[in-house]
């Protein structure tokens, strides 16, 4: 270990509660950078991170993350936001089970394909939402969640490469 490192797996737990602590502590953090107050002017291009953070977690740390555990992020998401308490918990659910179902079959496609079906995800997850709002009456189609959901998916081979990274650095050896 170098000098000024800080590794999880020094602190002497097993590699079963780092993995754990870690998806735990970026599943905090997305959904801080998620519930942050932007201007107007970034509103259409307000990234869901936590369902990015969802769809990595399902693919490749199978282990720790659920249908259940995105089921209670989207809960806590659905309080922090004030919004239809249940929408961002089915969402979450969906994606998570859609990502966890079909995980063997993305995880050998390339980057480029993997961003498809990230798109693909997440345009499924915003439809599910119109379709919530349908129902309780506050139809509202907005163009720039669409827009919002383009620029996720182009920024999804980064966001992956990072965890990936920061996974391999505090939880691995």
């Amino acid at each position: 270990m170098k000098y000024g490192s800080f590794k999880l797996r020094s602190l002497g737990m097993s590699r079963k509660i780092n993995n754990l602590i870690f998806v735990w502590f970026i599943m905090l953090l997305t959904t801080m950078m998620t519930i942050m107050p932007l201007p107007e002017f970034f509103y259409g291009i307000r990234i869901e991170w936590v369902a990015l953070a969802v769809i990595f977690f399902s693919i490749m740390n199978v282990s720790l993350m659920g249908v259940i555990a995105a089921s209670s992020i989207g809960l806590l998401l659905d309080l922090l936001q004030g919004g239809l308490l249940g929408e961002n918990a089915l969402i979450l659910s969906v994606i998570s089970y859609l990502s966890y179902r079909f995980r063997f079959q993305i995880r050998v496609y390339p980057d480029w394909q993997i961003m498809v079906v990230t798109l693909f995800l997440l345009s499924f997850g915003n439809l599910i939402s119109l379709w919530i709002r349908g129902f309780s009456g506050q139809v509202l189609f907005v163009t720039e969640e669409w827009f919002s959901i383009i620029i996720a998916a182009l920024i999804w081979p980064i966001f992956m490469r990072m965890l990936q990274t920061l996974q391999n650095y505090f939880v691995e050896e």
